[in-house]
């Protein structure tokens, strides 16, 4: 009798832990094609809704010049929501990185060491956090909105005595849609390589999976998570320069939205929050496009931008709510 009730017991087991596989199957597929169905969507919406205006070439270049330093920042952000971290600090070291390139540059410093010098200072502000976050086990978020608050006081200082004007004049030539396309897709190329097929990436994403098991199996975390966000810090030197290039004035802001659209590119390209497995380096590229889109279109059709924000805001609680893992209770982990 007991062995009855223990194998109908497995059995039933099986069947729970099955069902649970099957919907996180279905789960996967839908997170994985959302985000393209998603950005389908919006274009064919936009186009009908605009009158065909929407694809004409003034928008798309208007499009590529919107999305540029949000795409630029992703290909380094993907990193450090792998590990399952949220860094709330990004939007205001972008400024940080700007002034400085913007006051060296204005100092007649050549170009390169201008933004070397913006991706250095970058590392610097972005390494407090990875030291509280790797050292001192304090939570992304919270040393984050610290250096956050650090960076935008500087900046908001720097600009009390007068506006810090970039020397647009000297590097028109950066704001040309041909330089932006060539540097995202050495960006992307490098960012995809890095991500997908070194020991970099595969190391990040088991981080993100657990940080526990990733250290038993031998990788060096605190090595990984200082990677991780140098990493980020050379996509926000890159992004800075031609955001402050296209905006002329290196303030506060330059990064004043940027740590909100992150966040729902992240969500809405179906990139987990916590990182782990199921991250695919593409995945927020494609949110941050459809942000732009929903964005750019809303204003052709005449709608204020608090209009846009409340339906990003609407999105990102659909998309969350559809692929949020629920599945906390299944037998196997």
């Amino acid at each position: 009798m007991d062995n009855l009730q223990q194998n109908t017991k497995v059995l039933t087991e099986d069947k729970i832990q099955a069902e649970l596989n099957r919907r996180a199957a279905r789960k996967d597929i839908l997170t994985s094609i959302l985000p393209y169905m998603g950005a389908v969507i919006l274009v064919v919406f936009f186009i009908a809704a605009t009158g065909g205006k929407f694809i004409q070439s003034e928008n798309l270049i208007l499009l590529l010049n919107q999305c540029f330093n949000m795409l630029i920042l992703m290909t380094g952000a993907v990193f450090l929501y792998a590990l399952g971290f949220l860094d709330m600090g990004v939007g205001a070291v972008m400024s940080m990185s700007a002034l400085i390139i913007t006051l060296m540059y204005r100092a007649d410093i050549p170009l390169l060491i201008c933004v070397l010098a913006g991706m250095l200072v970058s590392v610097a502000f972005m390494s407090i956090t990875a030291v509280a976050a790797a050292k001192l086990q304090i939570s992304p978020f919270i040393a984050s909105l610290c250096v956050m608050n650090v960076c935008d006081g500087i900046v908001l200082m720097a600009n009390k005595t007068g506006k810090q004007f970039f020397a647009y004049s000297k590097a028109s030539w950066l704001n040309e849609p041909w330089i932006k396309i060539i540097v995202l897709i050495i960006m992307f190329i490098a960012g995809y390589i890095l991500f997908n097929y070194t020991h970099i990436g595969k190391s990040m994403i088991s981080m993100g999976g657990s940080m526990k098991v990733a250290k038993i199996s031998g990788i060096n975390t605190t090595k990984m998570i200082f990677i991780a966000y140098i990493i980020c810090s050379v996509a926000i030197g890159v992004a800075s320069l031609f955001a402050v290039v296209r905006g002329g004035i290196a303030d506060t802001s330059i990064g004043s939205s940027v740590n909100l659209n992150v966040m729902i590119a992240v969500v809405l390209g179906g990139f987990p929050l916590f990182g782990g497995g199921k991250a695919r380096y593409q995945g927020p590229l494609i949110g941050a496009l459809m942000v732009t889109i929903l964005t750019n279109g809303l204003s052709m059709m005449g709608y204020a931008s608090a209009l846009g924000y409340a339906i990003k805001g609407i999105l990102f609680l659909v998309v969350v709510g559809i692929t949020y893992d629920r599945s906390k209770g299944k037998l196997i982990d």
